[in-house]
């Protein structure tokens, strides 16, 4: 009940028109098993291409950073910032790390195994050491 809170009361809603509960779990079923098949990289790439809007991209991007961020123990007005995103988003992302954080473990162990997880945090890290620092004034905005 409380996933479905968090759902209910901070995601988007897609339509008022509900579908039937068979159909719904179905599409959602269907859209999981396609995930899991998908193997290769350049794969997934086409796929959240086609599926996604650079928006939706771009946000669902911003979350793992976010979650990344809260682990390595950033100040939730710092990750905000730093991704461009409000607090409440850090709060609520913090809200579903702690109610279903299973997910964003197995992603964050993957991003481990591929040996990314290092370069993404030092690249997220240096991005809010420059937030911080340019958000004070002290130095021109540049590109990293």
């Amino acid at each position: 009940m409380y996933h479905k809170l968090i759902y209910d009361t901070y995601m988007p809603h897609i339509s008022k028109y509900k579908l039937d509960k068979a159909a719904e779990h179905r599409l959602i079923k269907t859209l999981e098993l396609v995930l899991s098949k998908i193997t290769k990289e350049e794969d997934t790439s086409a796929f959240l291409l086609a599926l996604l809007t650079p928006t939706e991209r771009i946000m669902l991007a911003k979350r793992l950073g976010i979650i990344i961020l809260l682990k390595e123990g950033l100040p939730e007005s710092r990750i905000a910032s730093t991704l461009h995103v409000t607090r409440i988003t850090v709060s609520r992302m913090q809200l579903f790390l702690e109610a279903r954080g299973k997910g964003y473990e197995l992603a964050i162990e993957i991003l481990k195994k591929e040996k990314v997880m290092e370069d993404l945090k030092i690249l997220l890290l240096k991005l809010a050491g420059y937030a911080a620092r340019a958000a004070g004034g002290r130095i021109k905005p540049s590109i990293l």
